[in-house]
């Protein structure tokens, strides 16, 4: 079924601002969310237990920081290294269950799109406006070097940013399966429209929660105008 406005602007919100953490905070392009968002609406499909697809994405997520921290040197490295980790979660996908869709129909649970939009930015929010985080944070977005060099561990953070990021966007998958033909590429238009407002939010030169309230204002605003860039 096509999806609503709304139901579309939170989507794209989510993609945007977990693109946005990873590249400002991991300091890159994060390309395998959109096998993490298809890995989430499988398990929504065929292992229907939100607990499963936390579990999931956040250790799938482990697996490509490790990939990310250990053995890529740069931006280009890194980015690359995360489209070939969402491609591997696609195939494995096509390869498990031997078909390129399913639909679900059973049950629905895009309700929860709404409240669970709004405690990711609440939580994204609060992290960036508590006084010793926040300003960790900031520190680690304008210059990761210096926030080294003052003592900020910066690993540990991007280690966490690429595991939560993922987690949640897998269980945005999982939330949204009732709503999508299930295919392995079902997350790549969202990927790519989440790319491209992250990036116009870049232009505005904003730090802090106000990039991200500005991606959350774009996404409405290119919703609006185009629904699903792709």
């Amino acid at each position: 079924m096509a999806l609503s406005f709304l139901y579309n602007f939170f989507i794209l919100s989510i993609m945007a601002l977990m693109i946005s953490l990873n590249f400002r905070l991991s300091k890159f392009l994060n390309l395998s969310l959109a096998g993490f968002f298809a890995a989430g609406s499988y398990i929504a499909y065929f292992y229907p237990n939100m607990i499963i697809a936390l579990i999931l994405g956040g250790l799938f997520g482990f697996g490509l920081s490790l990939i990310v921290m250990k053995y890529c040197e740069s931006i280009i490295e890194a980015t690359i290294s995360s489209l070939g980790f969402g491609l591997l979660i696609e195939r494995i996908l096509y390869f498990i269950h031997r078909s390129s869709y399913y639909y679900i129909l059973d049950y629905d649970l895009s309700w929860l799109s709404i409240p669970a939009t709004l405690t990711v930015f609440a939580v994204i929010m609060l992290l960036y406006l508590t006084k010793n985080i926040g300003l960790k944070l900031k520190f680690v977005e304008s210059d990761i070097e210096l926030a080294e060099i003052y003592g900020v561990d910066t690993t540990k953070i991007r280690y966490t940013v690429i595991v939560l990021t993922s987690a949640t966007v897998t269980c945005f998958g999982f939330i949204y399966a009732s709503l999508l033909a299930i295919t392995p590429t079902v997350g790549f238009g969202y990927l790519i429209s989440g790319i491209i407002i992250s990036a116009f939010a870049a232009q505005l030169k904003l730090n802090g929660i106000h990039h991200y309230i500005s991606v959350v204002a774009l996404s409405f605003v290119l919703t609006r105008i185009f629904g699903v860039i792709l």
